[in-house]
């Protein structure tokens, strides 16, 4: 879906959901779907879990509900979007606990912070994210859906969306390959140079390139839960060449972190997939 956008860098308050305060700045920009990067600061409550195997119900599934009182956040990725009209958000994190371990999930809505957080939010206009339980996983999942653009008091057109968009966003469906999801996004808009930022969602294990090692490395499945996925797409010897970085979590709760190997990389139940033309 192709959008424009406005970013705003807030510092977060103590005590309050992270999920009214991202909104918050996102109301401030005149909008109510958007994405957001997370750095620093401290979770005072923070609830999560991380991914599980299959159930008899589902073919995939969350484990139980995991707490901690404080954590140091490092980085976390967020989409913001509505669910059966009220203000809802998808965000994946990754954290020192207080022993020094470095853990990561999917955080609840009654996460609150504790020392602030900034937060990069990014308002899009062109587009709503909407979440709804997918009849296929069962999962809830956010995928956008096309409006009318109102940019503060500056109106733009649909077909000027259209024409000029700084970025995509996108839901990639099951067993669709994320790098083979980016060119395409890339090559349907015309993009020559562009960014993967605010990328989060699970892919059925995952295989990529440690940095330390130089060795393939492979996570197992039934799904691994996208912490950050970030990257350059840019044009070489007439052809677009990507390259996509990615921070994990796996049904264990270990990270890990890697240059991820094209074409071995099936997202598992969703993907919300944000593009941003450099060019």
């Amino acid at each position: 879906m192709p959008v424009r956008t406005r970013s705003v860098v807030c510092e977060l308050e103590p005590g309050i959901p992270l999920v009214d305060q991202l909104h918050g700045a996102l109301a401030e920009l005149g909008a109510d779907s958007g994405y957001a990067e997370l750095s620093g600061g401290d979770y005072a409550l923070l609830s999560y879990c991380v991914p599980d195997v299959a159930t008899a119900e589902k073919a995939l599934s969350f484990s139980e509900t995991r707490g901690r009182p404080v954590a140091h956040l490092v980085y976390g990725s967020v989409t913001l979007g509505l669910r059966d009209g009220e203000r809802f958000m998808h965000s994946h994190c990754c954290w020192q606990a207080p022993g020094g371990a470095l853990e990561g999930g999917h955080l609840w809505l009654e996460t609150e912070t504790g020392v602030p957080p900034f937060a990069l939010v990014t308002a899009v206009y062109g587009a709503q994210w909407t979440s709804a339980t997918d009849p296929e996983t069962l999962m809830p999942v956010f995928t956008p859906t096309e409006r009318s653009v109102l940019m503060g008091e500056q109106q733009s057109t649909d077909q000027q969306i259209l024409d000029a968009p700084d970025t995509v966003v996108a839901r990639v469906l099951p067993n669709e390959d994320i790098t083979d999801a980016v060119l395409t996004v890339c090559r349907q808009y015309g993009f020559t140079r562009a960014a993967v930022r605010a990328g989060l969602g699970s892919f059925a294990g995952a295989t990529f390139v440690d940095r330390a090692s130089g060795e393939i490395r492979s996570v197992d499945g039934p799904a691994t839960e996208v912490i950050a996925l970030i990257g350059d797409v840019r044009a070489v010897d007439s052809a677009l060449a990507v390259r996509l970085s990615s921070t994990l979590v796996d049904r264990h709760g270990v990270i890990h972190a890697g240059e991820l190997v094209a074409g071995e990389n099936l997202v598992a139940a969703t993907f919300e997939l944000t593009v941003q033309r450099l060019d």
